[in-house]
């Protein structure tokens, strides 16, 4: 066995760290989806989703209509610059083309004025209106808490 000097000890010790560090920072987002909850995966996707109609509203200076399979079709380049605001996974529509939540239900979208909308999931229970909606709120740019 070679013998180390104080210098190369340090070098190693250094590059273990620093591996170390590595795998964690690489391996930390595989753990954290593990643990998150559908409610939390919505409200990220809700976030997404906002993300893209603003960047539409900067490019037309409207946002497309309240039509769910309408906005799905305009963010992803079915629009009149051809320009994609947002990239799809495969379970991101339903057959009729409309933006489902992870419960496969279609997101509400609601344009209130020329700067402000909602986007709503219906929630694990898939129905609108009682207390597991998942809401975001472009004017306050929030997501209540499920």
């Amino acid at each position: 066995m070679k013998d180390f000097t104080p210098k190369q000890s340090i070098l190693i010790v250094a590059a273990g760290a620093g591996f170390l560090l590595l795998a964690i920072y690489l391996f930390s987002p595989l753990f954290a989806t593990a643990s998150r909850t559908k409610a939390d995966t919505t409200q990220l996707e809700e976030t997404e989703l906002a993300m893209a109609l603003n960047q539409y509203l900067l490019v037309f200076h409207q946002f497309p209509t309240n039509d769910n399979a309408f906005v799905a079709k305009s963010l992803t380049g079915d629009n009149a610059q051809q320009v994609t605001f947002l990239n799809l996974g495969p379970t991101s529509t339903n057959q009729n083309g409309q933006l489902i939540d992870i419960w496969s239900t279609p997101y509400k979208f609601t344009f209130h004025s020329t700067n402000s909308f909602t986007i709503t999931s219906a929630g694990e229970d898939r129905t609108f209106g009682d207390g597991d909606d998942v809401l975001f709120n472009s004017a306050s740019n929030s997501l209540p808490t499920p």
